[in-house]
C-alpha cells in the first residue's frame, strides 16, 4: 500500500471511510449498520491490508466512538481524519464552538491532537469568513490539530478556497463521470501546491454498477455513456469497480481515495483492487472522452429523483 506524508502524518492511498460504521448509510446498503464486533473486524482487516488513514466525522453517528474504542483496545499506527459542522453559530462565537467540537472529538477518539480536522462543508467559509479561518489556524498553532482542511460538495470555489497558505488537505467528490477537475488539471495543480487531496464518491453512489436500462428518469441520458464504459471495461478484461478505481488512482495530485464498506468481504475486494496494474493512457483518454458528454444532473445524486 502506497503511503505519503503530510505534516508528519502518514496517509495511505486507500483511506477507509467509516460513515457506515456509525449510521445506516447509502442507497445500496443492504446490510445495515455493523455491530461493534463486525466493525472491529473491518478495522483490523484494513490495518492488515496496509491502511493507516481513516475518515470519520462528528456527523457520522457512532463512527468516532467506534474508532476511539477500537484503537484504545488495539493500538496501531493510524491517521484519523474527522470533520466538524455548524448550525446556528455566529462569527462572534465560531471560535469557541470550533474549539469545543475539536475537544469533543479528541475525547471520543482518545487523542491529544487530531491529525486532520476538516470543515464538513465549504459553505461554512462563506458564512463565517475570516473568523473561521483564523480559528482553524489558532487550533493548529496551539497543537490541537496537525492539519486543517475542507470537505467540498460544491466545487465552484475549489481553487479559491484551496489555499495552501492556509489549508493542508481537502476532500472532494470525483469519478469517471465527475471528472472536470481531472481533465482541466485542477486536482493536479492543487496536489502540486502541497495540499493533500482526498477523493470520495469514486463509484458515484453506485451508478457505475446500476443496470443502464433501469436508471431513474432524471439521469436516463447516462444510459449510452454507462454502456460505453461497460464495453470499455469488458474489452480490457476489467470489472467496473477496477476501471473506476484505477482511473482515480492514476490521477496525478490525488493522495488518497476514500472508500467505505459494511462488511469484511467488501473491504477485502476493495483492497485487492489496489494491486491492479496502472490504467493504460489510451483507456484513461477514452474514459475522459466519455465524461465530456455527461449532463450535470448525472453527477448530482441529490437531484436524481427530483
Amino acid at each position: 500500500m502506497k503511503i505519503t506524508e503530510k505534516n508528519r502524518q502518514k496517509i495511505s492511498e486507500f483511506t477507509l471511510g467509516t460513515v457506515q460504521l456509525g449510521i445506516p448509510y447509502g442507497i445500496h446498503n443492504t446490510h445495515g449498520m455493523p455491530t461493534y464486533e463486525q466493525s472491529a473486524r473491518i478495522l483490523q482487516t484494513a490495518i492488515n491490508g496496509g491502511i493507516v488513514s481513516f475518515d470519520t466525522a462528528q456527523g457520522y453517528g457512532k463512527s468516532e466512538s467506534v474508532l476511539g474504542r477500537f484503537f484504545s483496545e488495539n493500538p496501531a499506527e493510524k491517521t484519523l481524519i474527522t470533520k466538524v459542522q455548524f448550525e446556528n453559530e455566529t462569527r462572534e462565537n465560531i471560535k469557541d464552538s470550533l474549539f469545543a467540537k475539536v475537544n469533543a472529538s479528541l475525547s471520543v477518539l482518545g487523542l491529544s491532537a487530531l491529525p486532520f480536522v476538516l470543515l464538513h462543508s465549504q459553505a461554512y467559509l462563506e458564512t463565517y469568513g475570516g473568523a473561521l479561518t483564523d480559528a482553524l489556524l489558532t487550533l493548529k498553532k496551539e497543537g490541537l490539530v496537525q492539519g486543517i482542511g475542507i470537505s467540498f460538495s460544491d466545487k465552484t470555489k475549489l481553487l479559491e478556497y484551496a489555499d495552501p497558505a492556509v489549508f493542508d488537505c481537502i476532500q472532494l467528490p470525483a469519478n469517471m463521470f465527475d471528472s472536470k477537475e481531472i481533465r482541466e488539471g485542477t486536482i493536479k495543480a492543487i496536489g502540486k501546491s502541497g495540499i493533500a487531496v482526498f477523493v470520495r464518491s469514486i463509484y458515484l453512489q453506485g451508478l457505475f454498477f446500476m443496470d443502464p436500462a433501469a436508471l431513474p428518469a432524471r439521469i436516463r441520458s447516462a444510459k449510452p455513456l454507462l454502456e460505453k464504459l461497460r464495453l470499455l471495461a469488458a474489452e480490457n478484461q476489467m470489472g467496473m469497480a477496477e476501471l473506476a478505481l484505477s482511473y482515480m488512482r492514476g490521477t496525478e495530485g490525488v493522495a488518497s481515495l476514500v472508500l467505505g464498506c459494511e462488511t469484511v468481504p467488501q473491504l477485502s475486494e476493495s483492497l485487492s483492487l489496489f494491486h491492479s496494474p496502472p490504467l493504460k493512457a489510451k483507456i484513461r483518454d477514452k474514459v475522459s472522452e466519455i465524461a465530456e458528454e455527461v449532463e450535470p444532473v448525472v453527477i448530482r445524486p441529490w437531484e436524481w429523483n427530483g
